[in-house]
C-alpha cells in the first residue's frame, strides 16, 4: 500500500491552495467556515477517536465558535485552530499555518536543542557568530526570553504542536518549535550557569540538506548505513549505487533513528535486499461511512486490510549477514513502517528506544487565508495485529538517550560483539 506522506501532504496543501487570495484579517465567516471545516472533515475521517474518549468533538466545536470569532489577525486565528487540531493527539493531524506567516512569524534561530534527562540542551551550532558569543554545544538552556524554559514549552509551544505519543511530543516541542518566533524579535536565552544571549532569527543558518543515504565501513568490516528519509525521486537509483558495497561488509547497521519517513514502498524496497523470503508489511483499516447503515442505527463500519507482501530481491543479491536496526523516538511514519516489517521478518534486533508512534495516510484540505489541515484517514498496526500508533514501536534492546552523539551506534557495535 503506496503511504501518503506529511511531506506529500504538505506539497499537496500547497497546490490546492496556490490560487487562493493570501488574506490578512479573515471575515466573520471565513474564521467560522475554516474551524467549520477541520471539525466536519475530522468528525468524518479521522481514525483514532477512541484514543481520545474524553474529548467531545461536536461540544468542543462549539466552544471554539467564539474563539476564532476574537481573533484579531489571521496569524492568531491559525493559531487558535491549531489548538482545536491538536486536541486530537495525533501526529499525521494537523492545521499548517500560510507560509506567508510562518516565513516571518515562525522562524527558527541557527541554534538546535534536544530535551535529554528532562534538561534542554544545545545540540547543534549553525552559525559561528553564535560559538564566538560564547554559546557551546551541550549546553543547558534554563530560560528562553525570561520564562523557565519548560513553563515556556508547555505554555507558549506544546497546545499548537502535533504529536501522538508522549516521545514524538518531546521531539516536536523541544527540538523542532522550542526556539521559533518573529524574524525582527531576537531570542534571548539564559544558560545553567547563568550568562544570558540575545541572539538574532536573522543569522544565516550555515546549513544544507542531509543526503538521504549515509555509507561508511567501520572496524572490523561492519557496515553502517543511515537512511534519513524515505523519499526522493532517485530513491530506488542512489541506494542500489550504494548496495555493492553493503555487499561487501561483514555485518550491517542500519540506521533510521533520525529518519522523517517518506513513502513506505520505498522502505520496503530496501528491507526486501536484506531478507530470504516474502514479508509482510503493516495491517491497516480505514473507516466505512454508509448513510444506509446509519439510519438503521449501525455504528460506523471499518475496513480492516491485510499488509502487501513484498518479495526479496534475487538470491543472488541478497544480503545475507547479521543486521542491526537503529531507532529512536525521530523514527517517524514510514520509517516506522520499515521497522515494523523488519521486526516482522524475524531476521534481526532493533536497538533503541520507542519511535514516534505516528503513521497513517492524511487527507489534504485547503482553509480560508491560504493555510490548510490534514486529517490521518489511515490506521495502521503491525502485521501480528499489535497498535502502534499512539503508542510508539517498541526496541528489542533499549539504549538510554545521552548527548553523545554516537551512543545508539556504539550500542549496537557492542551488541555485535
Amino acid at each position: 500500500m503506496k503511504k501518503i506522506t506529511l511531506l506529500s501532504c504538505l506539497i499537496s496543501c500547497a497546490v490546492f491552495l496556490f490560487a487562493q487570495k493570501n488574506a490578512t484579517t479573515l471575515s466573520a465567516e471565513d474564521k467560522i467556515f475554516g474551524l467549520s471545516k477541520v471539525w466536519k472533515e475530522a468528525d468524518k475521517n479521522f481514525v483514532f477517536f477512541d484514543h481520545i474518549p474524553s474529548l467531545n468533538w461536536d461540544q468542543t466545536y462549539q466552544e471554539y465558535i467564539a474563539k476564532v470569532l476574537a481573533t484579531q489577525n489571521t496569524y492568531e486565528y491559525y493559531k487558535v485552530l491549531q489548538k482545536f487540531c491538536s486536541l486530537l493527539n495525533d501526529g499525521h493531524t494537523r492545521v499548517i499555518v500560510p507560509w506567508e506567516l510562518r516565513k516571518n512569524l515562525e522562524v527558527a534561530p541557527a541554534l538546535k536543542t534536544e530535551l535529554i534527562d528532562n534538561k534542554v540542551i544545545i545540540t547543534e551550532i549553525q552559525n559561528d557568530t553564535l560559538k564566538e558569543a560564547g554559546i557551546t554545544i551541550g549546553m543547558e538552556i534554563v530560560e528562553i526570553n525570561g520564562k523557565e524554559v519548560h513553563q515556556h514549552a508547555l505554555q507558549n509551544i506544546k497546545p499548537y504542536v502535533f504529536y501522538s505519543t508522549k516521545q514524538d511530543m518531546e521531539v516536536q516541542v523541544y527540538e523542532y518549535n522550542l526556539l521559533l518566533g518573529p524574524i525582527d524579535q531576537p531570542l534571548v536565552i539564559k544558560s545553567k550557569n547563568g550568562k544570558v544571549f540575545t541572539i538574532s532569527r536573522k543569522l544565516k543558518k550555515n546549513t544544507k540538506e542531509d543526503p538521504i543515504f549515509e555509507f561508511k565501513v567501520l572496524k572490523d568490516g561492519i557496515g553502517y548505513l543511515k537512511i534519513t528519509r524515505f523519499w526522493g525521486e532517485n530513491f530506488e537509483t542512489e541506494f542500489d549505487s550504494i548496495y555493492p558495497r553493503i555487499g561487501n561488509t561483514t555485518k550491517l547497521i542500519i540506521d533510521v533513528s533520525e529518519n522523517q519517513g517518506g513513502n513506505s514502498n520505498n522502505s520496503h524496497y530496501v528491507l526486501s535486499h536484506f531478507v530470504q523470503k516474502p514479508f509482510e508489511t503493516s495491517r491497516w483499516k480505514t473507516l466505512m461511512y454508509m448513510p444506509a447503515y446509519a439510519s438503521w442505527g449501525y455504528n460506523t463500519q471499518w475496513q480492516d486490510n491485510n499488509g502487501d507482501l513484498v518479495q526479496p530481491v534475487d538470491a543472488a543479491l541478497r544480503y545475507t549477514k547479521p543486521v542491526l536496526v537503529l531507532m529512536s523516538e525521530k523514527t517517524y511514519s514510514a520509517a516506522e513502517d520499515f521497522v515494523s516489517a523488519f521486526l516482522n521478518t524475524g531476521i534481526g534486533k532493533v536497538i533503541g528506544r520507542s519511535s514516534a508512534g505516528t503513521t497513517g495516510n492524511p487527507i489534504g484540505f485547503a482553509l480560508p487565508g491560504n493555510g490548510g489541515f490534514q486529517i490521518c484517514s489511515k490506521r495502521d498496526y503491525m502485521a501480528n495485529g499489535k497498535e502502534f500508533v499512539g503508542f510508539g514501536i517498541e526496541p528489542s534492546q533499549v539504549v538510554k538517550k545521552t548527548t553523545d552523539k554516537n551512543h545508539l551506534l556504539n550500542a549496537a557495535l557492542e551488541t555485535f560483539k
